[in-house]
């Protein structure tokens, strides 16, 4: 058995010429609740398709293989379980108590999805943490290779002490592999391909090393408190295969333009609840405040988190501030993910990258109230690597 403690295994590994964090063999995106609960909401509750058997199918897919990943020769089941558990809390996704497991019971004392609806979707009367239902399927048969379905059968959104997941091995129905037939396209633009502009004040090198060694992963509540927000390391094929079957679902039923407008919508509240929380932090006092000396170098700043937090080498073109800006997306993970699971697309695919553009000019440029910002600005991207142009582009524009 190995010795190895987990924490050793979960090691951030950034990429400073990519902009992206690796952890346990898996591409990692930092986003926070706000963002994760309110697209789960919107994929659960798109009513003409079965939306919550997309997000506990991709969780299971994408989770037993980054479970597998972390597991060493030697581990016992017991250990494996041990691994599993101090994964999901590292990443911060809450705890798993595991001692029960063996009779067929799991049992959650935080969740990250329940404080993403409980900070700004409110109740429901059915249980929040389907994420959790498939991490737990994907770990069960990372460790077993049996296949299971689990049921949350208490949840914390109700108000109980701790969510109870439930572990059925009669399952019949297959394992949800993670395919990825395609491989990535060549035609990515290099920096010096592109003529880019930049903040004489901010230093964007000096924010993403700061980000790269902040502790951001799970405290002992298996949560990450930061930035005035709860964030979370979600694999980037999480939301790329989410979003990639939620689109062609909805295009089933004739709906795939509204589909990207709802996730586009989502990104853009993502962007104004997650960077003004941000920019209300302490650590943006501590680390970015000193450097802003103008309206604009909040952009830059915001800019130089965002790329930090792992979403890729994101990059002003054209600014004129509080009207137009132009970014360009080199390697965003949309655009490279959906490459990997799908061939040449004929219309852009950066949904989220496309939505936060439009909320951070609001955030930066706005003068109406927080509540009254969202729409403020029209983003449409009009370069995509899925597409097989060199790089992605974004163009935003004032409504006004």
């Amino acid at each position: 058995m190995s010795n190895i403690d987990p924490a050793e295994r979960f090691k951030l590994n950034f990429d400073k010429s990519n902009y992206r964090r690796m952890i346990s063999g898996k591409e990692v995106i930092v986003h926070c609740h706000h963002y994760n609960s309110r697209i789960q909401r919107t994929v659960e509750e798109s009513r003409q398709i079965d939306g919550r058997r997309l997000v506990v199918s991709t969780a299971e897919a994408v989770f037993s293989e980054m479970c597998s990943h972390a597991f060493l020769p030697g581990d016992s089941p017991e250990k494996k379980w041990e691994i599993a558990a101090s994964l999901y809390a590292h990443l911060g996704l809450g705890s798993l108590d595991v001692s029960r497991v063996g009779q067929g019971i799991v049992r959650a004392d935080t969740s990250h999805f329940v404080e993403g609806w409980s900070a700004g979707l409110g109740t429901r009367e059915a249980p929040v943490c389907n994420f959790t239902v498939g991490y737990l399927q994907g770990a069960y048969h990372a460790i077993s290779g049996q296949n299971v379905s689990v049921t949350e059968k208490e949840c914390l959104i109700h108000g109980v002490d701790h969510c109870v997941f439930e572990i059925d091995t009669t399952r019949t129905e297959p394992h949800c592999f993670n395919h990825k037939p395609y491989p990535p396209p060549a035609s990515v633009a290099a920096p010096q391909d592109i003529q880019t502009l930049a903040s004489p004040n901010v230093d964007q090198a000096k924010i993403i090393d700061a980000l790269v060694e902040m502790p951001i992963y799970g405290d002992p509540d298996g949560l990450i408190p930061a930035f005035g927000v709860y964030l979370a390391n979600m694999p980037a094929d999480f939301y790329n295969l989410l979003f990639i079957q939620y689109v062609e679902e909805m295009q089933k039923v004739n709906l795939h333009a509204v589909a990207k407008k709802l996730l586009m919508a989502d990104a853009e509240t993502c962007a104004l609840n997650t960077f003004r929380g941000i920019m209300n932090s302490a650590e943006w006092d501590r680390l970015i405040a000193p450097m802003v000396k103008e309206p604009q170098d909040n952009l830059y700043g915001i800019l130089a988190v965002s790329n930090g937090l792992g979403w890729g080498n994101w990059q002003v073109v054209e600014h004129e501030p509080a009207k137009r800006l132009v970014l360009a997306s080199l390697n965003g993970y949309e655009a490279l993910g959906y490459r990997e699971y799908r061939p040449r697309a004929s219309s852009p695919q950066c949904f989220m990258l496309t939505g936060v553009a439009a909320g951070i000019m609001a955030l930066v440029y706005g003068k109406e109230l927080f509540k009254e910002r969202f729409g403020a600005y029209k983003s449409t991207e009009e370069r995509c690597i899925c597409r097989d142009d060199p790089g992605c582009s974004f163009s935003v524009v004032s409504r006004k």
